[in-house]
């Protein structure tokens, strides 16, 4: 199914949940939470506050349906609320979360390792590695932006306000991401692909789903 098609479908049943079927809202949280886990374990390596937070978005949600106003992309618009309710509960945890934990949470922020992709054809093994090495040797914010841009393909106008930037700050943080890319990557290794965008839209199509 297209992109296209799929969006018309998820804004059916996003209209649905609006006018009050709860089965529609079940039907988003099916959809969306495995993707919302993902992307607020890379953040925040602490699965029960992604897993609460999770939740609350879609409560929320649920009891705000009839002043929600016109969402374009309810895609764009659960990941915003979840990353900005993810925040807002662990800092109202803080205080509550143990050494251990907040050791924890620090291991891991937004990195991305070579099991969580698929062994395919379309991407070498020798390209693989080579991608997640140089992704994760870019700052934080643009491995996050590359997550949101080519996983979620989501566009720069949908990402401002989920990290809470202007659309120009992204734009200007994607040109240097690709920049600092483009250094790392052997011109020999992407041999027969246009150019990089194409070459990170083919690799985040074999991210694993869970």
């Amino acid at each position: 199914m297209s992109r296209e098609g799929k969006e018309l479908n998820v804004n059916l049943v996003w209209n649905n949940m609006k006018s009050g079927d709860e089965k529609s809202l079940t039907q988003l949280f099916k959809l969306f939470y495995s993707d919302l886990y993902r992307y607020g374990i890379k953040i925040f390596n602490l699965p029960d506050l992604v897993k609460d937070s999770i939740q609350d978005v879609f409560m929320r949600i649920w009891e705000k349906r009839l002043t929600l106003g016109n969402v374009k992309n309810p895609k764009a618009y659960l990941i915003t609320a979840f990353r900005r309710t993810m925040f807002s509960n662990k800092d109202s945890l803080m205080s509550e979360m143990s050494d251990e934990l907040l050791s924890k949470e620090e291991q891991k922020i937004f990195s991305f390792d070579n099991s969580e992709f698929l062994e395919v054809q379309e991407v070498t093994s020798n390209l693989r590695n080579v991608l997640v090495k140089t992704i994760n040797a870019l700052p934080e914010r643009q491995r996050e932006l590359i997550y949101l841009r080519f996983y979620f393909n989501l566009s720069y106008a949908e990402i401002a306000p989920i990290m809470e930037v202007n659309e120009q700050t992204v734009r200007n943080l994607m040109q240097r991401a690709m920049v600092n890319l483009r250094k790392k990557i052997h011109r020999d290794l992407i041999e027969g692909i246009e150019d990089l965008d194409n070459l990170l839209i083919l690799f985040f199509m074999f991210f694993k789903k869970k």
